[in-house]
Parts: C-alpha cells; structure tokens; sequence
C-alpha cells in the first residue's frame, strides 16, 4: 500500500502502526551511528516484493531505508562455528 502525504515519525512509532510488514521510509533524521531513526513512510505492505519498489521514489537526493517491522522467522539453521 502506499501512503500520500505521510508525515516524519520514528522508526518506533512506525514498527508499533505498522505491525508484521515491511515498510520503505524517506529518512529525515538519524541517530549519533548514522541510522534511521525518522523518516516518512512510502509504502509498506506484508509482502516484501511490493516494498522493493520504493526506491524509485521520492526525491533524487532522499535515503530510502527498506525494513521489516516484525519478527522474522529463520527457516533455515544458522552455521556457527563452534567454541
């Protein structure tokens, strides 16, 4: 789905309106390590390949950040060495 006139919210704030989704945001602000902490959500959508799009969006000079708001389940087991 995408969204118009959206406004800047936190990563927070956008996880807890948009639950089990992956969602494309324009940042407008990020943290001291340079993250996305806010942003104007794009689109977002519970299926991946809708989301990926998105970055043809917006702005030439705007840094999309592409992520998903849930827990993701591993489907395969992780390969960690041993200690």
């Amino acid at each position: 789905m995408f969204v118009v006139n959206s406004i800047s919210a936190s990563v927070v704030e956008i996880k807890s309106s948009y639950p089990d989704q992956w969602v494309a945001i324009a940042v407008r602000k990020t943290d001291a390590d340079g993250l996305p902490s806010a942003g104007e959500v794009l689109v977002h959508d519970p299926d991946e390949q809708m989301v990926w799009p998105a970055l043809t969006l917006g702005e030439d000079d705007d840094l999309i950040y592409v992520f998903h708001t849930g827990r993701q389940k591993i489907t395969q087991p992780l390969d960690l060495p041993c200690q």
